[in-house]
């Protein structure tokens, strides 16, 4: 079977689109028959893509992180209240934040029966150290720009020496995804090599069948070490089309669909036998001015602006009522150390109006870009558009394609005045926040001092209660200095099956977290 699964992946050069999928039955949905005549518990899922390597560490986009999170588990994940261990027993944290001892459980097995070890946690970090490779996780290989020290303690226990302090450290190493030494003979440039086409993960579910551009059919493991899968079968299917999703979803091909709009979800809330789920996407979607434009010299002209905006009239009348959330921060609902506390900007439109004739904003046509290639960004540049007639500005919106659209929102152009866009922020803030707003690769803002400062003080401090307050503080700093405006915290929604539980045992994404926790009744 390997020869012919290496041969089909060699095959493949479909790229990977976001993953916004999930599934329902309406009938006898991939109810086929076990030996004992009862039926068989399938779930099948519809995907834009089969993947193109069984590497893990080789995949950059969600949808192929979905499709092999059931096939190669994560050390463990630090979620907002509590970590959940996986392939890892424990991690602690020395008292000067430098050293880090990863202990792996006992009795671990690769899908071939091998023993996943330390040797296996060193061998990683030796190619996510190698910049060559084009694996992800570099940023556990290196702490501002200087590598990370590994030593083997014993066979299942590993230190990690870090160069300076880094306080997402530990969130970052626990999403960290194995491979197996002995399969790729220790041969650390792994980009091309054979093993990544092997049938070898450390997952509740193994390799069953790959047919390139149709199907990745996953199986039970049974020497799995964690809870026994009670799933039988895990499959992804090739649908890319959402209309022809619907139209599988209500055949019983696939019992699992993903819902892109308000609509969908109000339809499949209505229907019987049909769970409908949301999920927090952890993403802040956003309005953000153009700090090179003229018109916002005087500040008084933005705030004019934020003061002009009904956030919920925006969300609910671009998203609907189960598509998204008010935000009310720079840090998503997602994002550790999120402050659901601090209140978010407030529609005031006679202050609006008396800001806008006094900055000159009145009487002003301005031009907004949003991504044509997103969903609700349009609906949303309308919304607004309409908002700001209330203080006499004409809003002219254009919607552009992704490659044009980056290019120009973070250049230097000074011939617009707003746009939407959003970032996805689930995790830590060190992680995830700071480097849109610090100018590493992120927002085009004149970031104060005292913000990038609690940003790099917060990066250092060990303490939970410190950084807790220091991340809370800044949050509402962001707020008072109208760095954007947060729209919204959009949601992941799906359809499933309502005999399929346990799909949102964890509020996590992309799902699932932990496909143990699915089963059939």
């Amino acid at each position: 079977m390997k020869k012919r699964i290496i041969g089909m992946l060699f095959a493949m050069t479909s790229a990977f689109f976001l993953f916004v999928g999930c599934g329902k039955e309406t009938g006898d949905v991939n109810e086929g028959k076990k030996q004992d005549g009862g039926k068989s518990d399938i779930l099948t899922m519809p995907v834009s893509a089969t993947v193109t390597s069984m590497n893990r560490l080789l995949e950059s986009m969600a949808e192929g992180w979905f499709q092999l999170a059931g096939f190669s588990d994560e050390l463990y994940f630090a979620d907002l209240d509590e970590t959940r261990y996986y392939l890892a027993e424990d991690c602690t944290v020395s008292e000067d934040g430098l050293t880090y001892t990863l202990k792996l459980k006992d009795h671990l097995k690769w899908h071939d029966g091998e023993s996943i070890t330390a040797d296996d946690v060193i061998f990683t970090m030796e190619c996510v150290a190698d910049t060559n490779n084009g694996a992800s996780f570099t940023n556990v290989a290196y702490v501002n720009d200087q590598p990370v020290a590994v030593e083997k303690q014993d066979d299942l226990t590993v230190n990690f020496k870090l160069p300076s302090v880094s306080a997402s450290y530990f969130e970052l190493l626990g999403k960290l995804v194995l491979i197996p030494e002995h399969v790729f003979d220790g041969t650390t440039d792994i980009v091309s090599a054979e093993a990544n086409l092997m049938d070898i993960g450390s997952g509740p579910y193994k390799l069953a069948e790959f047919n390139d551009g149709e199907s990745l059919v996953l199986e039970r493991f049974d020497d799995y070490y964690g809870d026994k899968p009670k799933t039988d079968k895990i499959i992804y299917k090739v649908i890319s089309d959402v209309s022809a999703q619907e139209v599988a979803f209500k055949n019983g091909e696939i019992n699992y669909l993903p819902l892109s709009s308000d609509v969908s979800a109000q339809k499949y809330k209505n229907e019987d036998n049909v769970s409908v789920y949301e999920l927090a996407e952890g993403r802040v979607n956003y309005l953000a001015w153009n700090k090179f434009s003229p018109t916002w010299e005087n500040k008084d002209a933005v705030n004019a602006l934020f003061y002009a905006l009904d956030q919920e009239e925006i969300v609910r009348g671009a998203y609907g009522d189960f598509m998204a959330e008010p935000a009310n921060t720079i840090f998503s609902n997602r994002t550790l150390f999120y402050d659901d506390s601090i209140k978010g900007y407030e529609q005031n439109l006679s202050e609006a109006k008396v800001l806008a004739q006094k900055s000159g904003l009145s009487g002003k046509t301005i031009k907004l870009y949003y991504n044509a290639d997103r969903v609700y960004m349009k609906e949303t540049a309308l919304v607004i558009q309409q908002q700001l007639k209330k203080i006499d500005v004409n809003l002219e919106v254009e919607g552009v394609e992704s490659n044009m659209f980056f290019d120009i929102v973070f250049g230097n152009s000074a011939d617009y005045e707003l746009y939407l866009n959003g970032y996805g922020a689930s995790g830590d803030p060190d992680a995830v926040v700071s480097g849109m707003f610090n100018g590493t690769w992120g927002i085009n803002v004149d970031t104060s001092r005292e913000i990038l400062d609690m940003f790099s003080r917060a990066s250092q401090t060990i303490g939970e209660t410190e950084r807790k307050e220091l991340y809370s503080q800044l949050q509402e700093k962001a707020r008072d200095e109208l760095l954007i405006y947060p729209i919204a915290y959009p949601n992941y929604c799906f359809a499933a099956a309502s005999h399929i539980k346990g799909l949102d045992y964890y509020k996590t994404t992309p799902v699932f977290e932990d496909y143990t926790k699915i089963y059939f009744e």
